[in-house]
């Protein structure tokens, strides 16, 4: 494998007007600090490469909803979003400072648009290993007891691959294109780096997928930072996870995403009427 140098392409900005956001109704989670402090170490990383999520503008990190991460090492890869990692750090940090403390700040660092609601993508984390991916599902506020895990055999897109290029974070890129799951998608893949993955759970090209986006345009992940060095790649504390069917997970999380209020059972303390509020949602995975 070549060298590999944080870059940033002008090539690779990206403009979504019509991206996926936050519904703005789940909220973020409880910080994971103290389930930081009990991670253990899974594998020697090398590569670890960032994405944009549904971002406006790449060079506006405001902009994002999330700014994710792919960790490669030499036994798995790992995929989780960096700023929730950043801040379970803060509170594993705070917490360390303050043992005897009642309760904590609570904060998301940077956080990029609608920082204080929740996404199932800001919210999971992925570990494929030998041929199988398990996620761990974080829900938000006021659904904690349904923290859950499932696992699947790691998704082979059928890709379609194309003579189209583009350059990504300075690498010039070949398109490829696939059905998955009930949406069509565009990778954008870099035969310099010859590792067959790439964001979420797409990838099996023959180079690291550095941009994919469905035709919709309602899910972007865009490749803005690589770096090759040596690393530990580590997993938190899941041991109360509770297992669950992989299609029980989404049908939960998309009747979050549709109706927050309502799926917990809220009620108005006035009229004492249950709180039902729909917005329309489409989640990647419609199958």
């Amino acid at each position: 494998m070549k060298k590999i140098y944080v870059l940033f392409s002008l090539l690779s900005l990206t403009i979504i007007t019509t991206a996926q956001t936050k519904q703005g109704r789940a909220v973020v989670p409880m910080l994971h600090g103290d389930r930081q402090e009990k991670s253990t170490v899974v594998d020697a990383g090398k590569l670890r490469v960032y994405y944009a999520f549904n971002a406006k503008d790449v060079y506006d990190r405001s902009s994002y909803i999330d700014l994710q991460c792919l960790e490669i090492g030499e036994k798995l890869s790992k995929y989780y979003s960096w700023w929730a990692e950043v801040a379970d750090s803060l509170k594993a940090e705070w917490l360390n400072k303050h043992p005897y403390a009642q309760s904590c700040p609570f904060w998301y660092g940077e956080g990029g648009r609608y920082p204080n609601y929740w996404s199932e993508y800001q919210f999971s984390e992925l570990f494929r290993e030998k041929g199988e991916v398990t996620v761990y599902a974080r829900m938000p506020m006021h659904y904690s007891q349904h923290d859950c895990w499932y696992e699947e055999p790691y998704p082979r897109q059928q890709w379609e691959i194309r003579a189209d290029t583009l350059t990504v974070c300075g690498y010039l890129c070949q398109k490829a294109v696939c059905s998955f799951r009930g949406r069509e998608f565009v990778a954008w893949f870099a035969s310099d780096i010859p590792i067959g993955d790439g964001p979420w759970k797409f990838g099996g090209l023959p180079g690291l997928i550095l941009k994919l986006q469905d035709i919709d345009h309602l899910y972007t992940f865009e490749c803005v930072q690589i770096e090759q060095k040596a690393f530990s790649i580590r997993k938190y504390d899941y041991s109360d996870y509770k297992p669950m069917e992989r299609d029980k997970v989404l049908r939960l999380q998309r009747r979050i995403n549709e109706d927050y209020f309502g799926t917990g059972g809220a009620i108005d303390r006035k009229t004492g009427q249950r709180v039902s509020r729909f917005t329309p949602y489409d989640p990647l995975e419609l199958e």
